[in-house]
């Protein structure tokens, strides 16, 4: 993970730098996927366009159960970010029409412990972890009031390739079974979570 996140920020930086030496608008706010999925978004640029830097979401759950003999523990951590770059252009009056492209990185891993003290000696561990480099589309609109705030939807077509590990163990008096497997594959479309609403203020002005 160090080294994706090491590429990753290596990628980033020197476009980073270039929007920052070329600066004229600003915008810093949150976006919306559901409830449970949000984040931060930063952008820099001009009014015709701007880069994207948005941490989509940065979540962990740490949950213990206990039923009985029955004891189940549950541990997750995750993040995702994403780096892109938009273009704007004025429709009518304060609506704004915008499309562009983002790379996108999300971790996840995810561990789950499970004892039950009726089955003497016996307890079982499934853990995994996943990586996912993706590419999506930009497609949305902004209506801006007060020339600083911004309210946006965009909807965000998706191409995304997962790969990771798993693992589960069995624990049974003195006899344990472990199995390991490597995840891979692909995720691809438009979904609830890749539709985003966006609130936003704007550092600036229009010239």
């Amino acid at each position: 993970m160090k080294k994706s996140l090491l590429l990753l920020t290596t990628l980033i930086l020197p476009f980073f730098i270039t929007a920052q030496g070329q600066s004229k608008q600003e915008e810093l706010g949150v976006v919306f996927g559901s409830l449970n999925n949000f984040g931060l978004t930063f952008k820099v640029g001009t009014e015709k366009g701007l880069w994207r830097f948005t941490t989509l979401y940065l979540s962990g759950n740490d949950q213990k159960a206990v039923a009985d003999s029955l004891t189940s523990e549950n541990i997750s951590t995750g993040f995702g970010l994403k780096f892109g770059r938009e273009y704007r252009t004025t429709i009518i009056g304060n609506l704004e029409f915008r499309y562009g492209a983002d790379l996108s990185f999300t971790y996840n891993h995810s561990k789950n412990e499970t004892d039950d003290k009726f089955v003497e000696e016996y307890s079982s561990l499934q853990e995994s972890t996943t990586y996912s480099p993706g590419i999506n589309l930009v497609l949305g609109f902004n209506y801006v009031f007060l020339n600083k705030f911004v309210v946006g939807f965009e909807a965000m077509p998706y191409f995304n390739y997962i790969t990771g590990t798993s693992k589960q163990k069995n624990f049974y008096s003195n006899y344990v079974k472990t199995v390991k497997s490597k995840i891979s594959g692909f995720t691809y479309g438009l979904s609830n979570t890749s539709v985003l609403v966006s609130l936003v203020y704007r550092f600036g002005s229009k010239k």
